[in-house]
């Protein structure tokens, strides 16, 4: 059986997913489509036929006025997705107008569900100290300071998914922005893409939601523990350096490393902490170090905003999406 690689896209030509590929015998568009379709059929297609999907030859095909599409059901690909770097392109439909009961739809939930995780301690009990999530099949994110001293680039780290305990490699770390890179050894078919907006266009916005478990109270929550809730987001501003967005949404302690995305499934960064603690870590650096770098500086300028009683701050997915290759 021959690999077939593809890459899904929207209807405003984003990336949907990165590059993957299906495993079967394909020989026409309608085979592929139904091969992509049964590949992701419990996140990024959830209610969307597989008749519905527009196959392209490839992305500077697609690119290029959007010219060579196989228009026809019969409309071979044998000579077409041979690597991952002529993927053909699988543009979906846009969705039927969401159920306005939602502020993020269960098919959404759902994904998310299976993309975020726990950072747990390497000891019995497997208590959480943070979140992160998958923003592609194999990479991950979650704070730097969710980590120890010990998870050291090369080092390994427990994480708890909704299928159970996975041990991922840690790639990469940054205590400057607060985020680590960490790598799973097996692609996964769950992850949330990350949004290629642009910082200024989350100023304002209504459609912004958080995934947490709310690990600082478990002890009062008994009934809801390893239950993943939702918060709606109201995006407030966006730092100067626009490396970090404020918003104002309940947080609790443990929330490190939680998921911030659009209500349609799009990871827009993740949170780091609040504002009250963000006051509290800036006055201490300002005594040891006397100063503040340019990106503590932009963060001391949030903290100290009037508008920011009350409210956290998250780091933009922009500032990790790229630092490692898959």
């Amino acid at each position: 059986m021959a690999r077939k690689w593809f890459q899904l896209v929207g209807e405003d030509g984003n990336a949907v997913t990165s590059t993957d590929a299906v495993v079967v015998d394909i020989e026409d568009v309608d085979m592929l489509r139904h091969a992509v379709k049964e590949q992701l059929r419990d996140s990024h297609l959830a209610g969307i036929a597989a008749s519905d999907l527009t196959v392209f030859a490839n992305r500077a095909e697609y690119d290029a006025k959007r010219s060579v599409v196989l228009p026809h059901s019969w409309s071979p690909v044998t000579a077409y997705g041979n690597n991952g770097e002529n993927a053909l392109i699988v543009q979906v439909p846009k969705r039927a107008e969401s159920d306005s009961r939602y502020f993020i739809q269960p098919n959404v939930q759902e994904q998310v569900e299976k993309a975020v995780f726990v950072i747990v301690e390497e000891d019995g009990e497997r208590n959480g100290v943070g979140m992160g999530v998958f923003f592609s099949s194999t990479l991950a994110v979650t704070c730097d300071h969710n980590l120890t001293e010990q998870h050291t680039v090369g080092s390994m780290v427990s994480v708890a998914l909704k299928e159970g305990i996975e041990v991922v490699e840690v790639v990469a770390r940054s205590s400057q922005l607060d985020f680590a890179i960490l790598k799973s050894s097996k692609p996964r078919s769950f992850f949330i893409p990350p949004w290629n907006g642009r910082p200024d266009e989350l100023r304002g916005r209504y459609d912004l939601v958080l995934a947490s478990y709310r690990l600082g109270i478990d002890e009062y929550q008994d009934v809801f523990k390893n239950q993943l809730g939702f918060a709606p987001v109201a995006g407030i501003s966006i730092s100067a350096h626009r490396r970090h967005i404020m918003y104002s949404c309940p947080t609790y302690a443990g929330d490190s490393g939680a998921a911030l995305l659009l209500k349609d499934g799009f990871l827009v960064g993740i949170h780091l902490e609040t504002i009250n603690a963000l006051r509290e870590e800036m006055d201490r650096k300002k005594t040891i170090k006397d100063r503040l770098n340019d990106v503590e500086e932009s963060l001391d300028n949030i903290a100290r905003s009037g508008l920011a009683q009350g409210c956290s701050f998250g780091l933009l997915a922009h500032e990790f999406k790229d630092v490692v290759s898959e």
